[in-house]
């Protein structure tokens, strides 16, 4: 993971940016490893000063296609959370797509790829993204389609339904997205609660706080999808799954609903679908129910992250 420091593209980790990617490229050559920059840890503001000063983005953009092509990746995932937003300015929305701009011009004499990753909801997209522009200048608009319900909002709820995923694409695309640019995010994690009353445990019952913390991942609100199956739930599936043990409710996407996802990808001719993240389903059960569901369609495939 990359980051943006006074304009200039540097990486975080070099050890780890530069050998898991490249270890996996080894054992299939046909595999493409994009450098990352940004994430919700980086913040808005140092992406919206760049974004802003034509010095520091012809900075930013210099650096980091001199890192990708010294260190032979296939092009660049920028991932700013987000344009406008979290200490940004109302000028970010007109000043991305400007960036994405120049970044594609930059990269079409080495035949990079550049891709994003976007908030899902409305509400962000509406003050994020001038979607038909951004759509002209990037090979993939990564949909970050998880997260829509937390225990912040008081009450258990799905991390990922699937009527809340449709609305998403579906919004997208009537804004001028670019289908087989659409990339559908699945979330390998569960978003966890701990419930107000044992007995009261259907979405949007009330809850109290976040469920308790896993033993690996060590995260209250959080359990990966190894840490859900470790456990002995009663699980439930409608639309997405969640399980319940004790006063414990977790949210989450079982194996059921990754494929039925998989189907939707390929209704709508999206371009593929991400995985967040490959590390909390380390025995990859559902990345091989992504990559089976995406097999006999015409998506580009399937990410990791």
């Amino acid at each position: 993971m990359g980051s943006c420091n006074q304009g200039k593209f540097i990486s975080l980790d070099e050890n780890l940016d530069l050998d898991s990617g490249h270890a996996l490229k080894k054992r299939n050559p046909k595999l493409k490893v994009l450098a990352v920059v940004g994430g919700w840890n980086e913040g808005s503001t140092k992406y919206s000063k760049m974004a802003a000063d034509p010095v520091k983005r012809s900075r930013f953009i210099s650096s980091a296609l001199a890192f990708i092509r010294k260190h032979d990746f296939d092009g660049l995932d920028l991932d700013w959370e987000y344009p406008g937003q979290r200490g940004g300015s109302s000028a970010d929305r007109a000043n991305f797509v400007t960036l994405l701009r120049e970044i594609k011009e930059a990269f079409e004499d080495y035949d990079l790829e550049l891709s994003i990753a976007v908030g899902a909801s409305q509400q962000v997209a509406e003050i994020s993204y001038d979607i038909p522009a951004i759509s002209e200048h990037v090979t993939y608009i990564n949909i970050m389609a998880y997260d829509y319900h937390s225990y912040k909002d008081g009450y258990l709820g799905l991390n990922a339904p699937m009527a809340e995923v449709k609305k998403t694409i579906n919004y997208w695309l009537n804004q001028g997205a670019w289908a087989d640019k659409l990339i559908l995010g699945i979330p390998f994690y569960g978003q966890s609660y701990t419930m107000k009353r044992k007995s009261q445990n259907e979405p949007g019952d009330r809850c109290i706080g976040p469920g308790d913390a896993g033993p690996f991942t060590c995260q209250e609100g959080f359990l990966s999808y190894n840490e859900i199956l470790d456990q002995d739930w009663e699980v439930r599936e409608l639309t997405s799954a969640y399980v319940t043990w004790d006063d414990q409710w977790v949210g989450f996407d079982s194996k059921r609903v990754v494929k039925s996802k998989m189907e939707f990808v390929k209704s709508k001719n999206l371009g593929g679908a991400m995985a967040w993240s490959i590390d909390t389903d380390y025995n990859n059960r559902l990345l091989r129910v992504m990559n089976d569901g995406l097999q006999s369609s015409e998506s580009s495939g399937c990410e990791i992250g």
